[in-house]
């Protein structure tokens, strides 16, 4: 037996008792998971991957064009100058989704 936990009995209604249920199942965690990472962190948060396909799909397109931009360079050994400026575009735009991506997630989590 482990020395170094502590138990505890905690008492709740059958309302409550099915609210936490059903709560820990939205968040795919067991029970006892989900009480005690709610009581240690305050908030459980629950992103949903399928909600955000829009920057899924944005940094795909994005990672698909600097890929081809890769695959010339190092068949030619040249990167062309107006490739290079793609770049700077690309790079500006994934800064630009990632921070909309993590005000939006920043927003759930308030």
């Amino acid at each position: 037996m482990r020395t170094n936990r502590k138990h505890k009995v905690l008492t709740f209604t059958f309302d409550e008792w099915a609210k936490i249920e059903k709560l820990a199942a939205r968040c795919n965690m067991k029970t006892a998971t989900f009480i005690k990472t709610s009581a240690l962190k305050g908030k459980v948060l629950v992103i949903d991957l399928k909600e955000n396909h829009d920057y899924v799909v944005a940094l795909n397109r994005i990672g698909s064009n600097i890929n081809q931009i890769a695959r010339i360079a190092n068949e030619t050994g040249y990167i062309h100058p107006d490739d290079l400026a793609r770049l700077d575009e690309f790079k500006e735009e994934i800064c630009r989704i990632s921070k909309s991506y993590q005000s939006k997630i920043q927003s759930l989590a308030a």
